[in-house]
């Protein structure tokens, strides 16, 4: 099933009933849709710390209860030590910070949530979707999620908004794209890249003078300008790839 580019951005419906179907009496729901994020708030745990020691790398282990609290433990690279622990011990979204286990390349931390605090994926599982990975980037996280629909994804973005969460997707794309296959790509394109390319047409994106503009292409799909280009840019660079260039050229990136 084709992922749809085209819903409402300001459908209230339901936001995961657009896909949902029984069958033997039991319930389906299709998560079709690839989700990389950019989510960062000062409550959101953690984000004080990586604000201020941003060139670290930090990456969740496991998340339990210890001592009545909700606590993460997690893995800190590529930093100065004395620096991120510094910043660790202020960070008001943890309490307790414990170094627990020293290695030649990496620091193991367990750290409690506070009572002000949210986890950095609280939000998108709210509202169903499925976090498969959570990383540090440019002080806040870089999460990847797969949600049933782009109906879910707007209201995503309408909740971030909502509470002041500064939320900018990052790549959107299909399973099958993030597996390395082509699934029902035509061309070398997409599914999603299709639909933002026809739609991008249809709206005079394309036309002398232009009717229409990147920031129009992203209201309609609920995206960030900058999503809207990245995917234009691999969507054409997938088609002149796949029609015009010749066996010689040098073939397109991976999208």
């Amino acid at each position: 099933m084709p992922l749809s580019m085209g819903d409402d951005p300001d459908d209230r419906s339901d936001p995961r009933a657009e896909e949902s179907s029984t069958t033997d009496g039991l319930a389906v729901e299709r998560y079709d849709l690839v989700v990389e994020a950019y989510l960062a708030h000062p409550s959101i745990l953690l984000c004080p710390t990586l604000d201020a020691v941003s060139e670290s790398t930090v990456r969740p282990q496991s998340q339990t209860t210890y001592r009545g609290r909700q606590t993460l433990f997690f893995t800190a690279a590529n930093a100065d030590f004395d620096v991120f622990e510094s910043a660790l011990v202020d960070d008001t979204t943890v309490c307790d910070p414990t170094l627990v286990g020293v290695d030649s390349n990496y620091r193991t931390y367990r750290v409690g949530l506070s009572d002000a605090a949210r986890w950095p994926t609280e939000i998108p599982e709210s509202l169903g979707a499925s976090v498969t990975s959570a990383e540090n980037n440019s002080g806040g996280w870089h999460v990847r999620m797969r949600l049933p629909g782009r109906a879910v994804l707007s209201a995503l973005s309408t909740r971030c908004r909502e509470t002041d969460v500064d939320f900018r997707v990052r790549q959107l794309y299909s399973p099958d794209a993030a597996d390395g296959r082509p699934g029902n790509a035509r061309y070398g394109v997409t599914d999603d890249q299709e639909q933002l390319l026809r739609t991008a047409y249809e709206m005079g994106y394309y036309d002398v003078p232009r009717r229409s503009s990147q920031n129009e292409l992203a209201e309609q799909f609920g995206v960030s300008p900058s999503a809207v280009s990245q995917q234009l840019r691999r969507g054409t660079g997938a088609l002149v790839g796949n029609t015009l260039a010749t066996p010689s050229s040098t073939p397109p990136r991976d999208r």
